[in-house]
């Protein structure tokens, strides 16, 4: 096996930054990264004011704004938050918004190259997949 699923109960470290970083020894981590221009700031932008909605609707101060929000709500509340606006960002994404340089084989194969530099030494790789303007690994 690649690693451990991830222990609610475990000893975890969380940092804040943009979104809160959750990370665990030997735990599997799943990451998402994209291209600077794969979503357009005023997508980005309708997103937000969605995501401030979405919390109005369902009673929530909508002066607060959703980063804020999001680690306190409860818990359903929650999942169904970042089901439908982690979907709708990986619907957008599939669509090939942007550059997409990384359809171009040959700039895949750097980041295909850079990825593995370090597997087995500072991490173990698990699958990853180059998309044109994103990419997904474990």
């Amino acid at each position: 096996m690649l690693g451990e699923l991830f222990d609610p109960k475990g000893e975890t470290r969380i940092d804040e930054h943009c979104r809160p970083h959750w990370s665990q020894a030997g735990a599997v981590v799943f990451i998402t990264f994209r291209l600077a221009d794969s979503i357009p700031r005023e997508v980005l932008e309708r997103w937000d004011r969605e995501k401030q909605e979405w919390l109005r609707v369902r009673g929530y101060d909508s002066r607060v704004d959703w980063n804020t929000w999001l680690p306190q709500l409860r818990e359903s509340d929650r999942e169904d938050f970042l089901r439908e606006f982690n979907r709708c960002r990986e619907d957008f994404l599939d669509t090939c918004h942007g550059s997409c340089i990384l359809r171009r084989p040959e700039v895949a194969k750097i980041v295909s190259d850079s990825l593995l530099h370090f597997d087995g030494e500072r991490y173990r790789m698990g699958d990853f997949v180059v998309m044109p303007n994103h990419v997904h690994l474990l």
